[in-house]
């Protein structure tokens, strides 16, 4: 049995019906480009009602809200812009399932469709579930020979869909006869899930809402305080006996002042002008507002190191970029999840109804591979002594520098000329060797070719090997045994009070009689 994406049976659906699009704007239809603004004179009542009606069924003005903040707001558009966009630093990889010929051609088809133009810049708007919580494509079919490809995908409004009000899961899309069911293979939704419940309530836009509000009163506050703070004051004076006339001609020149620094009043009238007091409230504004950017950037990113400035420098910067990664990641999971599912899974029942067992290959992203430039060429010097072979196009990656061709001009390092050595002095001839010195020599050549000989004579025959085993086997499966250092200490000082070993005896006895035939001329025999 066929399922949906939300685990619902579903049917196939003919070929020239997924050519056909579904989720389409029309005159007279409830869905339209046009949207409300919500956020115009926003405030905690109507805010409040906003979000309770999006889990109650109706998330339209949510949404709307939701695409405002991102247009009004400059800091939290961009910090959820940079989560949006982190999945462009990673490497989208497509592995068959199994080693069926089948599971490696669905992989294939996969994989070169996700890789195409026009599917990897459709994977910004399948990112908009971020803000939220959900996003919807609609994948475009066309004819290739006798069956079919996936073209592109359609970013659709999401406020031309709902979800079921009895479960809030399902999603549907809406039309003048109602909710209509979503056509199998016709659509990719993403689901993103900052948080476990209602899919509705996933989104960041619901946590950062009340932050954008509060910050936009701060904002209005701080513009109007703005319009006055510094201006002197211009105070006008008029006598008990001025008419509304010169009242208002009096006011007409304070005004003018402070606008064109010019104007005229009657003789009898007096203007002051005070000077403003600045006091220091104008950085409770500032402070404020940048306390709930801070917030924000908190909600989106996980962190505040990369997008304001704080105290810590670049150690603290560095553990905020890994917490901005590990989001990256888990977005990136559910983002491969939902291309598993979508595509590959609408490629296999589309192309493959014959095989609709075939395994899914493997949808994963993964970080791009890098190295540090200088580590790798201490690894190059060092290559010769530890037997790595290292490949010059890797170098040439690592430091992002091209292969020259044979006819272009290269940096080539000018090796230092070798430095004159003076000449030495011409040797001193020796003292000539007196015979007790040449019997000496001759001795001690003697003993030493002898030795070599009866080492190598030992050796040969095995009488090494076996004294060794004989004398040392027992001390070494004796330290092998002991259960501590306490242990092998008493092995140790066991062996050393014992009589001289086999092994030492040879060597004494082998060793003199090396000697003795070094010192007569004569050689060791087998």
């Amino acid at each position: 049995m066929l399922l949906d994406q939300f685990g619902r049976p579903m049917q196939a659906v003919p070929a020239a019906e997924l050519l056909e699009r579904q989720a389409v704007a029309s005159l007279g239809s409830v869905r339209q480009i046009q949207s409300g603004h919500p956020a115009d004179g926003l405030n905690p009542v109507k805010l409040a009602a906003i979000l309770r009606e999006a889990e109650t069924g109706d998330a339209t003005a949510y949404l709307e809200l939701a695409e405002q903040m991102e247009e009004k707001d400059l800091h939290y558009g961009a910090v959820l812009g940079v989560r949006k966009r982190a999945i462009r630093s990673l490497v989208l990889h497509v592995d068959p399932g199994d080693d069926s010929a089948a599971a490696g051609e669905l992989a294939e088809m996969t994989r070169t469709t996700l890789n195409s133009t026009a599917i990897r810049t459709s994977l910004i708007d399948m990112m908009d579930a971020i803000g939220k919580s959900y996003s919807v494509c609609e994948i475009i079919w066309e004819r290739e020979g006798k069956g079919l490809r996936i073209a592109d995908l359609d970013h659709v409004l999401p406020g031309w869909f709902e979800f079921d009000r009895e479960n809030g899961k399902h999603l549907y899309l809406r039309d003048n006869a109602g909710p209509q069911p979503l056509r199998p293979d016709s659509y990719v939704i993403h689901l993103a899930k900052a948080k476990s419940g209602l899919p509705i309530r996933g989104g960041l836009a619901r946590l950062a809402a009340w932050a954008y509000m509060f910050k936009n009163f701060t904002v209005k506050d701080w513009a109007i305080f703005l319009e006055a703070y510094g201006h002197p004051l211009r105070l006008g004076k008029y006598d008990s006996t001025a008419t509304p006339a010169d009242r208002q001609t009096l006011l007409r020149a304070v005004r003018q002042i402070g606008v064109d620094m010019a104007a005229i009043i009657p003789k009898t009238m007096d203007v002051a002008v005070v000077n403003g007091a600045t006091t220091g409230a104008e950085k409770l504004y500032e402070g404020n507002a940048r306390w709930w950017d801070e917030q924000i950037s908190k909600g989106v990113l996980g962190q505040v190191a990369t997008t304001d400035a704080i105290a810590g420098g670049h150690a603290v910067g560095k553990i905020h970029e890994n917490v901005r990664d590990d989001i990256r990641d888990a977005d990136a999971e559910q983002l491969a999840a939902t291309l598993q599912r979508d595509i590959a899974g609408a490629l296999r029942r589309v192309c493959f109804a014959a095989h609709h067992r075939v395994a899914l290959p493997n949808v994963y992203f993964a970080p791009k591979e890098s190295v540090d430039p200088r580590l790798l060429l201490e690894l190059a010097k060092e290559s010769g002594n530890l037997g790595i072979r290292i490949a010059t196009a890797d170098i040439y990656r690592a430091f992002a520098i091209s292969k020259p061709d044979a006819d272009e001009e290269v940096l080539e390092v000018k090796k230092p000329e070798p430095v004159p050595v003076a000449a030495s002095p011409a040797p001193v001839p020796a003292a000539p060797e007196t015979e007790r010195q040449a019997a000496s020599r001759l001795s001690d050549t003697r003993a030493r070719d002898s030795i070599d000989a009866l080492v190598d004579q030992l050796i040969a025959e095995g009488d090494m090997q076996r004294a060794a085993e004989a004398d040392l086997g027992p001390l070494i499966e004796a330290i092998r045994r002991a259960a501590d250092m306490d242990e092998v200490r008493d092995v140790l000082a066991a062996f050393a009070d014992r009589d001289p070993s086999a092994l030492v005896d040879l060597l004494t006895r082998s060793t003199f009689a090396a000697r003795l035939a070094g010192e007569v001329g004569a050689t060791i025999k087998d």
